[in-house]
């Protein structure tokens, strides 16, 4: 499971894609079975996407552990976006 963790931070859209064919359950259970919204989260934020899916597993998104998983999801997410920002005006 840390292998798979540290691959997210590598390549978030490949090894979220791969947990959604190998085991759709732990994609689809956080929204209800609803398969946009993943899909959505693959396209826009694919690691906030993952952490989001990590939590409801810990525990659920209400709790402390949660809240931190997708926090860090979405600052690495930001982080990203503002690099390749950054990139594309030199």
């Amino acid at each position: 499971m840390c292998l798979i963790g540290l691959l997210g931070l590598i390549a978030p859209r490949v090894v979220f894609l791969l947990l959604w064919l190998f085991t759709p359950a732990f994609v689809l259970l956080p929204f209800q079975g609803l398969w946009l919204v993943p899909l959505l989260g693959l396209i826009l934020l694919p690691t906030t996407t993952l952490a989001y899916c990590w939590a409801f597993t810990l525990g659920g998104v209400s709790s402390f552990s949660g809240i931190f998983v997708l926090a860090v999801g979405l600052l690495i997410d930001l982080g990203l976006l503002g690099a390749g920002r950054g990139a594309a005006r030199r």
